[in-house]
């Protein structure tokens, strides 16, 4: 059951990121205190930095997927180590160029007194170009 708990959590992360859904349905998933969420464009250590990166990133990026092509994890206690990689695609709506990166992600979950997995740590890692039909 811990497994599925897991690639369950992650992928509802990317489903709803690929969806481009409300900051408020993302938050609740992410720590506010003591938070790292480390992106190519900044490093976030709460929700007001999240919601803000969000806003930014949804008016730069359209179209977007995520596909997981690998998942691996860790559980001591209460912590879950997660390795992980996906395929992000999309379109950039400043000159409309669609492209896509296999990205290497390391993440850190918590689960609260409740149970519920949420982010503590987020480091993405190496972008390597994708190449594709419609895609540079």
């Amino acid at each position: 059951m811990q497994q599925k708990n897991v690639e369950d959590f992650v992928q509802e992360w990317f489903d709803e990121l690929s969806r481009h859904e409300p900051v408020e349905r993302l938050l609740p998933k992410i720590i506010d205190t003591n938070l790292e969420m480390a992106f190519p464009e900044r490093t976030l250590r709460s929700h007001a930095d999240f919601a803000d990166w969000y806003g930014v990133v949804g008016k730069a990026f359209e179209d977007q997927s995520h596909v997981v092509e690998k998942l691996d994890y860790e559980t001591r206690g209460d912590t879950v180590d997660v390795a992980l990689t996906v395929v992000w695609t999309a379109t950039t709506t400043e000159d409309g160029k669609r492209s896509a990166f296999r990205v290497n992600q390391e993440w850190r979950l918590r689960r609260d007194p409740g149970s519920r997995l949420r982010i503590s740590w987020y480091r993405v890692g190496d972008m390597t170009p994708v190449p594709g039909p419609g895609l540079g």
